[in-house]
């Protein structure tokens, strides 16, 4: 993992070059509110770490399901779907999770960023609740390493097709489920975050509701598989 003084120097350079073309290519950047249905409330003052991540269970995932989407409408055009950046902004994945990390990503959400005189990125102080504001960050730094994901092909599509095998019969559902968490759990984060979150993780989350959603969960890997 780089180290925080070459990382910050590289984030700090990356930005100043990713609104302008990014923007240009995709459209509106006004930034927009975040729905947070289901995240408990945090206090009024903002919190200087980010209070999810130890978080586990339904709190972790509904985190992280609120997060991508906060992200996917606030942050793809830049930084990339996935979180994975296309070289014009920094890859966030690499931010750290640690206090560091959390300082460097509440200044540039809450302020935003300028460069002799031009807005890089705008400031999302008054959008984004401190709920959508760590729900992002927790989407972001428990992303894996994606050329991971692309060599352990093998597994994620034995696993697929034993999710598609519960379409016609759900009995087996909570042993597909396990075999996804530890999968999934095989998994590091990038950021050096205590956990990834996959769509492995996502689907076994899918498989132990009641009754198991099988075909949400069989979508939810189609995001990491090849063909």
């Amino acid at each position: 993992m780089l180290s925080k003084p070459i990382l910050s120097a590289c984030l700090a350079s990356l930005i100043g070059l990713a609104v302008p073309q990014a923007a240009l290519a995709h459209g509106d950047a006004a930034p927009q509110a975040v729905d947070t249905t289901g995240l408990p409330d945090l206090p009024e003052e903002m919190a200087s770490e980010n209070p999810w991540r130890e978080a586990d269970g339904d709190l972790m995932m509904t985190a992280v399901e609120i997060g991508a989407k906060g992200f996917n409408s606030n942050c793809a055009r830049c930084h990339g779907l996935e979180a994975i950046s296309g070289g014009l902004a920094p890859d966030l994945r690499y931010l750290e999770a640690d206090s560091w990390g959390d300082e460097w990503y509440l200044d540039r959400v809450l302020n935003g960023y300028e460069q002799n005189g031009a807005v890089k990125m705008p400031p999302f102080a008054d959008i984004l609740s401190q709920e959508a504001i760590w729900a992002i960050r927790t989407y972001v730094e428990t992303r894996p390493d994606d050329q991971e994901l692309a060599e352990r092909q093998d597994e994620l599509h034995a696993l697929k097709e034993r999710i598609d095998g519960l379409k016609t019969d759900a009995s087996g559902a909570i042993d597909v489920a396990g075999a996804l968490t530890e999968l999934g759990e095989s998994f590091v984060a990038l950021s050096g975050a205590p956990r990834s979150v996959t769509a492995l993780e996502e689907a076994a989350w899918l498989l132990r509701a009641e009754p198991p959603r099988v075909n949400a969960a069989s979508d939810a890997l189609l995001g990491i598989l090849r063909d």
